[in-house]
């Protein structure tokens, strides 16, 4: 009996944790990723680069990088949902 009280009390728990996520997640305004962007570059600041002059110049919400083996690297775009 002790270990279901337990188990209920961490269950509730988890459930509330849940829902208040949930309800950050809604508030939150909602992005989706475009097509990655491939430029010239060799390193993790190249792609920053790029993606830090799209996301200054309000083209993007934010990005992400990924530095690919032919010697370029790729910008994934986030846009801001109208």
């Amino acid at each position: 009996m002790r270990k279901f009280k337990r188990a209920a009390v961490v269950g509730a728990g988890l459930l509330a944790f849940s829902g208040i996520a949930v309800g950050a997640a809604q508030a939150a305004p909602a992005v989706h990723q475009g097509e990655d962007i491939v430029v010239p570059g060799t390193s993790i600041q190249d792609c920053q680069a790029v993606g830090d002059e799209l996301q200054n110049a309000g083209w993007i919400e934010g990005y992400a990088c990924m530095v690919n083996s032919d010697g370029t690297v790729s910008v994934t775009p986030y846009y801001r949902d109208q």
